[in-house]
């Protein structure tokens, strides 16, 4: 783990050194353990210690953070790659299982991916399809694509990134509203091999603390797999059987059931590493593709993955 976690640091920190930062004290001992460079949060949040150049970046638990503006504050002058697991879990036992997954990655590899994968959609026919057991999706491309990925693999000295960027193509056929881009249309069949949920750091209020009922509704679903849902004009129409009013709810009203995320999975982990049975969000782009339900800000986001999936393009 430890040659893996340095050599990815390497790659996003332009061949420097870097260290985790942890809210969670267990995890920064357990990371120190083997090696890594670690430590929590505490010194540079206390002032009695300067923000590192390089960090990655590991909360667990957002209470225990001041506000997304003030971190950003303290780490202007800093590199940061986040992996933000507390949007997922706050287990440790799941944080350690990502951080083993991230050393796994091959962050270059997955950037290079990235670039060619958007080049194809780029250069594709107003038409393309993902397929792969009990999956059949075909997608009406806009003339205007909105792709969210990592194409640059080095972070800038002031520049801060989550790790889901690194490893996965995004595009969103609906916008923050849940008003769907009828110039991007989704249609087909995905076989649903493992469900993820995740919340962002600044979902407040009621919705927020819904988070723990949308994970047990994940949690189900996962034992449930392998589940097959129809999309239709950019929705979901069936599939998700007892849940499905729940995922509305949770996700928000205003989606009813609409797809906000197309994305392709570029980590490409050994099938063997993986537990799909957890909540981690290392498991997003690990393996093929991915759709999803809601957009984390104003209700849960939900994430569907048919992990032997493939963009028919490559």
């Amino acid at each position: 783990m430890r040659d893996g976690l340095l050599r990815n640091m390497h790659a996003v920190f332009g061949g420097e050194d870097g260290q985790f930062l942890t809210d969670d004290p267990s995890l920064a001992e357990w990371l120190a353990a083997n090696g890594v460079p670690a430590s929590t949060f505490d010194g540079v949040l206390s002032g009695s210690k300067p923000a590192p150049p390089r960090a990655v970046a590991v909360p667990l638990d957002y209470g225990r953070l001041p506000s997304r503006r003030a971190l950003r504050d303290i780490f202007a002058k800093s590199s940061v790659l986040w992996i933000p697991l507390a949007s997922f879990s706050a287990d440790p036992a799941t944080a350690k299982y990502g951080i083993e997954r991230f050393a796994e990655i091959d962050i270059p590899g997955s950037v290079a991916t990235n670039r060619r994968i958007i080049t194809q959609l780029l250069l594709a026919d107003r038409e393309v399809r993902m397929t792969g057991p009990g999956t059949e999706m075909t997608f009406t491309l806009p003339d205007d694509l909105q792709l969210a990925s990592r194409t640059r693999l080095g972070l800038l000295p002031d520049e801060h990134s989550t790790i889901g960027n690194y490893f996965e193509v995004a595009m969103s056929p609906t916008d923050l509203a849940g008003h769907i881009d009828t110039g991007f249309t989704v249609n087909g069949t995905l076989r649903i091999d493992s469900v993820l949920v995740a919340k962002h750091r600044e979902l407040q209020g009621a919705r927020a603390a819904h988070f723990e009922a949308a994970a047990d509704i994940a949690a189900e679903m996962r034992k449930a797999c392998p589940l097959y849902a129809t999309v239709r004009d950019s929705r979901f129409v069936d599939g998700f059987g007892r849940w499905a009013e729940g995922i509305d709810t949770l996700s928000g009203p205003e989606y009813r059931g609409a797809v906000t995320e197309v994305a392709v999975g570029t980590g490409v982990l050994s099938a063997g590493r993986m537990d799909w049975s957890l909540n981690c969000l290392l498991n997003e782009g690990a393996a093929g593709v991915h759709l999803g339900v809601g957009n984390a800000l104003t209700g849960m986001h939900f994430d569907f993955i048919s992990t032997e999936a493939r963009l028919d393009t490559l």
